[in-house]
């Protein structure tokens, strides 16, 4: 029996010894991948531009809301499964740099590993995913940028690397530029109505990812209808003429849509005098873009436009539309 415990003994002696040689990083390599690095986010502008804030002028303030959604081990074989992704609330810099706040944070299970990343920010700073979307009916202030829907679509990503997500704006923008001639001469009271309470336009629409024209969503128009009360630029130089400057610029976001010919899509407001400009064909407000209009007005109480433009939300890429009155 004594040999028999003394023989125990020098196992139990012997396991111990094998086990302390065993190093501390030889352990930590069975921790749980969950344990892993958290995602390096960032979020970047599509047609980004520098000098400006707000995103509707391309640029973080520090404190929007974004929505990421991510699918870990994600294997681009097969059809991706959203509803087993992950959602985390993050905040976005103003150098792009997202920060988690809230929800489910994902982190790299191993250095070969695919991740699928998408991304929202909604104007409103919602944190909630939802379809539908609303602009606001008055732009001034802060509901400018309310007003504006980005979306980053979904990209892999492998090998613990930063994920740069590339947000559209999902919106349009309509740029009025009111010259400096005619009745409203130096006045400081002018002001832009897009629509008017005879010939309304779309307020709110929804979209999904499901239905997509490559970066942008295709819109389903909603039933409800307004005019909008434009965002205030100050004085800018047009389009057509860097070396003429507007009396004063207006910006509003609209729903993507179509403004049926004969429509008053635009009016101008100085005091009490109204000023209608209306299409004399189908105007088309698509996502992502930017619509740039020089009105003058003239004696005759008549808007003409002088000068339509195209563009991204950059500067760049511009081409003409037919001038209309």
């Amino acid at each position: 029996m004594n040999r028999l415990s003394d023989l125990k003994r020098m196992i139990l002696l012997l396991l111990a010894g094998i086990l302390s040689a065993c190093s501390h990083d030889d352990l930590t390599e069975t921790r749980p991948a969950e344990n892993g690095e958290p995602l390096v986010l960032t979020a970047v502008m599509a047609d980004a531009t520098t000098g400006t804030r707000a995103t509707p002028d391309n640029s973080w303030e520090g404190t929007e809301t974004v929505i990421v959604e991510v699918i870990d081990n994600y294997d681009d074989t097969t059809t991706p499964d959203w509803t087993q992704a992950k959602r985390g609330i993050y905040t976005a810099g103003t150098d792009g740099k997202l920060t988690f706040t809230s929800g489910e944070q994902s982190s790299w299970l191993s250095d070969n590993e695919t991740k699928f990343v998408r991304a929202w920010h909604y104007g409103n700073n919602s944190e909630e995913r939802s379809d539908s979307w609303s602009v606001q009916t008055n732009q001034t202030g802060d509901n400018y940028a309310k007003s504006d829907l980005l979306f980053a679509q979904a990209t892999t990503v492998s090998g613990r690397q930063e994920i740069a997500l590339k947000f559209y704006h999902q919106v349009a923008k309509v740029v009025v530029h009111v010259r400096n001639v005619g009745p409203v001469y130096g006045s400081d009271g002018v002001s832009v109505t897009i629509g008017d309470w005879d010939y309304q336009v779309v307020m709110d629409g929804t979209a999904s990812t499901d239905d997509m024209d490559g970066n942008y969503f295709n819109w389903t128009q909603g039933n409800t209808m307004g005019t909008i009360t434009a965002y205030s630029l100050g004085p800018k130089p047009l389009a057509s003429d860097e070396n003429e400057t507007s009396l004063a610029s207006f910006a509003a976001l609209v729903i993507p849509q179509t403004v049926e010919s004969n429509y008053c899509y635009l009016v101008i407001k100085n005091g009490n005098a109204s000023y209608f400009c209306y299409s004399s064909t189908e105007i088309t407000w698509s996502a992502g873009r930017s619509y740039t209009y020089e009105v003058t007005i003239t004696r005759e109480n008549r808007v003409t436009v002088d000068n339509i433009t195209v563009s991204g939300w950059d500067n760049g890429g511009n081409y003409d539309l037919t001038t209309t009155e």
